[in-house]
């Protein structure tokens, strides 16, 4: 396996996203016009709906789910990497309904912003770049 180098600290961004836009589209779109290729997100907030999946280890797929209500975003935790030339954003979510009930999984387009504030760490050096694992099924870094 090949050394690690490391990664610098680069640029911080701490910023809201639009009210009724997809959130996962939003922080791709502000990686791609600000030129982040790598990085650490997390966001809080608050969501209008949200679509979300798990991964069926045994199937080697993602079961998706649609929340069609209102959901307080207690968490957004995930990294930023290159896929298909383009800055991708893995995210895993965490949320919880009116009756204080939590669900979470990975962060699929579909989640509708109610309020959102964002904060990036962009990671300096070679980006991370995401390709299709053969043996998962699933894109990792390569």
């Amino acid at each position: 396996m090949a050394e690690e180098k490391p990664y610098l600290t680069g640029r911080t961004y701490i910023f809201k996203l639009p009210k009724g836009k997809d959130l996962l589209e939003s922080l791709a779109d502000f990686c791609h016009d600000n030129q982040v290729k790598c990085g650490i997100v997390n966001v809080i907030g608050a969501v209008e709906n949200a679509t979300i999946s798990v991964y069926d280890q045994s199937k080697k797929k993602y079961d998706k789910k649609v929340i069609a209500e209102p959901m307080e975003l207690l968490n957004l935790s995930g990294n930023i990497s290159i896929q298909d030339n383009r800055p991708c954003v893995h995210a895993h979510v965490m949320m919880a309904n009116k009756d204080y009930q939590v669900t979470g999984g990975h962060l699929l387009p579909g989640t509708k912003i109610f309020i959102a504030e964002a904060y990036i760490q962009e990671l300096v050096g070679e980006p991370k770049v995401r390709r299709m694992d053969k043996v998962t099924k699933v894109a990792l870094w390569g």
